[in-house]
């Protein structure tokens, strides 16, 4: 039914909103048709036969593109990825990371102490939630439905948020210039840069904060310098990006082991400051870089299958922002243009672009999220 009510509507997307409102729940009895107002082209006229079941929560997973420049969000549907919405965060701010969960983004707003909260269903600014003065305001991970924990990089803390009421916590005291964070197992694991000046002063850090205390029960010393993102696995691991010095070509990879709360390995040859980390559906590791494109790891033999010298250059440019998974397992890359309005590409399985997406100016974050887009 679904790719028959797309075909139906493909002549009528111009007039239609990008996002609609879900409807409540509702019986049916005898032949009935409701209009059920999804993403894009996912606004179907759904037809139900006899039955007093509720009707199924209908969903739709979108991808999320955060520009930094132009300081807004770029909103795409995964199975039609031509139907965009543009959301903007705001007039002024550097944003970088960002988190995703259902129909929520938490958007850290770099050198304006704030969070910028987004309907990704309705495709709106929702609220934005201040931080402590001179936050930096980069980083963040949903805890749990409401609750984001966001980075302050130029304080050394971390700062517990609630999306929906709009308020903030207390301050936690973490390790110098935390500007990533990662959850798992009742966990949220804060990547510490450890930079002084911008510059890195001695090796990384991790910060482990019991998520139900909220207090930081230990930490873990890296070897790698300058930890820039992370990410949990299929092994179970956490593994690690660092940027090392910009210009020195001494980025690395680390492996953190979560039950014993210990770097396991450490493997260096990552090339000029990588930045960004995707874990794929089976054991690899895709790095970004603005220096080289995309490298990619074997995390199962620790070792390269395309190094710096052979990344993967999307769209024939050996270069990007920011990379990310959907949930088919698809790659998707950002194309680098602080200049100008710039894509996101999607790769097919030989990892050549297959599609291109129209984004902001300065992309830098990709993420994608299962909304509800109606019943």
């Amino acid at each position: 039914m679904k790719d028959e009510a797309r075909r139906n509507l493909s002549l009528r997307l111009q007039s239609l909103p990008l996002l609609g409102r879900a409807s409540g729940r509702r019986r049916s009895r005898g032949r009935r048709c409701s209009s059920a107002p999804l993403l894009g082209a996912l606004l179907l006229a759904a037809c139900f036969g006899d039955g007093t079941e509720p009707l199924p929560l209908e969903t739709a997973e979108v991808g999320v593109v955060l520009s930094s420049t132009e300081v807004s969000l770029t909103i795409f549907e995964v199975e039609n990825p031509t139907q965009t919405r543009i959301v903007g965060l705001g007039p002024e701010g550097s944003p970088v990371t960002m988190a995703v969960r259902g129909n929520i983004a938490a958007i850290p707003l770099g050198i304006v102490p704030a969070v910028a909260v987004v309907d990704l269903r309705e495709g709106l600014l929702s609220l934005t939630i201040g931080l402590p003065q001179g936050s930096g305001a980069t980083g963040a991970a949903f805890l749990n439905d409401s609750i984001v924990l966001v980075a302050n990089p130029d304080l050394n803390s971390v700062t517990p948020i609630n999306v929906f009421a709009g308020t903030s916590g207390g301050e936690i005291t973490v390790g110098r210039y935390p500007q990533a964070v990662v959850v798992e197992g009742g966990r949220a694991f804060v990547l510490n840069a450890e930079l002084e000046f911008f510059s890195p002063d001695g090796p990384a850090t991790v910060s482990v904060i019991d998520i139900e205390s909220l207090t930081v029960t230990s930490t873990i010393i890296l070897s790698g310098e300058n930890a820039a993102a992370g990410g949990v696995g299929a092994d179970g691991r956490l593994y690690i990006v660092h940027s090392g010095s910009f210009g020195s070509s001494n980025g690395s990879l680390s492996v953190v082991d979560l039950t014993s709360l210990t770097e396991v390995g450490h493997h260096p040859g990552f090339g000029d400051f990588p930045g960004s980390l995707a874990l794929g559906p089976s054991a690899r590791a895709f790095v970004g870089a603005f220096s080289y494109g995309v490298a990619v790891w074997d995390t199962s033999l620790d070792a390269f299958i395309l190094g710096p010298a052979e990344a993967l250059a999307p769209g024939g440019i050996p270069s990007t922002s920011g990379l990310g998974f959907d949930e088919a397992g698809r790659l998707y890359t950002l194309t680098p243009d602080c200049q100008n309005p710039s894509t996101a590409n999607r790769h097919d399985g030989a990892y050549e672009v297959d599609v291109t997406i129209p984004v902001g100016i300065c992309p830098f974050a990709i993420a994608f999220t299962t909304i509800e887009a109606g019943t």
